[in-house]
């Protein structure tokens, strides 16, 4: 394999890991915030930010198990 494939490749993955991690942390920290003074405006800013984070993870996976059924 090429020097720069071997690097898109690891990139890929990292990227992929790092939306993952990215949108679990940002659910913790915004549920912290949420449960430190509750209120319903909280709450649903909550439930409308973990539904899209979900979408955008699972968009991303969708797409790399396209690319590496593909290769």
């Amino acid at each position: 394999m090429e020097p720069l494939t071997l690097v898109r490749i690891a990139l890929s993955v990292l990227t992929d890991r790092l939306i993952t991690v990215f949108a679990l942390s940002m659910s913790f920290a915004l549920a912290a915030w949420v449960m430190y003074v509750p209120s319903w405006d909280r709450v649903v800013t909550f439930g409308i930010f973990v539904v899209f984070s979900y979408l955008v993870v699972q968009i991303k996976e969708r797409s790399r198990e396209k690319a590496q059924s593909a290769e």
